[in-house]
């Protein structure tokens, strides 16, 4: 199995990942520096296992946000769906009204040849 070189927070780190896998690890490495680095600044020298433990927060409060806004994007989603099925709907009465009227229309007009025709015999 492939590994890779990765640094987090100045530490570096040799990771076995599957094949094929190598430029993900090193993407998420890159992620976990950074919020690593940002952390270390912001409150200055903390344990490593501390450093973990806010990182790992960090990110699942990332994660926690990314769900919340999948999920109303999800709602949103299923109300334009909601909103497209009721106007595709209307559209479909709208149309059968018209055939109707239609229908009404040819049915009123072949009536009126034909007393027109009935008037002009008498």
């Amino acid at each position: 199995m492939p590994q890779v070189s990765i640094s987090v927070n100045g530490r570096d780190y040799r990771i076995t990942c599957g094949a094929g896998e190598e430029e993900h690890v090193l993407a998420l490495a890159a992620l976990l520096d950074g919020k690593a680095r940002d952390l270390t600044k912001r409150l200055g020298h903390i344990s490593e296992g501390m450093a973990l433990v806010m990182v790992g927060l960090t990110l699942a409060d990332d994660l926690a946000e990314a769900r919340r806004q999948r999920d109303d994007l999800a709602a949103h989603h299923d109300t334009a769906a909601t909103a497209a099925e009721a106007a595709e709907s209307r559209e479909r009465d709208q149309a059968a009204a018209e055939e109707q009227a239609a229908q009404a229309i040819v049915a009123m007009a072949q009536r009126i040849e034909s007393l027109a025709e009935r008037l002009e015999r008498t």
